[in-house]
């Protein structure tokens, strides 16, 4: 074995998927990290994400903004199940049919959409104000002061 770059049989020669590997799996001090995660969700690894949220830390409350594109607002269901951890589930109905000759492509189709959101601090339901308008949710809440209270409350969308 000669080291050289265009020598096929040096160890030095690696084909592109492993020089690809290898960026993605290690860090800057040359140690291993975990597989790269392909899907499911952020706050809960293993599960899948229905929907997209944002979730703002401020001073005195955490604000959750969710798309739910399709929901009606009489069809979804916010449970704060811990202190830390809500739950958004949205029911969507599939599109009204078209007239003659049908959908070409199909991609919207009816459904539950479910998430389970990790927040970034505790917080209490007392308070808890939402707002849904085309298709984004907003829920704010507010930060726990003190001991942390039972969970499992069901928030109403105003």
């Amino acid at each position: 074995m000669t080291g050289r770059e265009d020598d096929p049989s040096s160890p030095g020669r690696r084909g592109i998927n492993e020089r690809v590997n290898d960026r993605e799996n290690r860090d800057t001090s040359g140690g291993r990290l975990p597989p790269i995660s392909r899907g499911g969700s952020r706050d809960f690894p293993g599960l899948s994400a229905d929907f997209r949220v944002d979730i703002l830390d401020h001073e005195k409350e955490v604000i959750v903004v969710a798309e739910l594109p399709g929901a009606e607002k009489d069809a979804i269901m916010i449970s704060l199940l811990n202190p830390q951890t809500l739950r958004i589930t949205a029911r969507r109905t599939a599109p009204a049919a078209e007239g003659p000759g049908g959908y070409s492509i199909h991609e919207r189709g009816d459904g539950t959409l479910s998430r389970l959101v990790r927040l970034p601090a505790s917080v209490i339901s007392e308070g808890a104000s939402t707002s849904f308008k085309n298709g984004v949710l907003e829920v704010r809440l507010t930060k726990m002061r003190g001991r942390p209270g039972p969970g499992g409350r069901e928030i109403p969308i105003t």
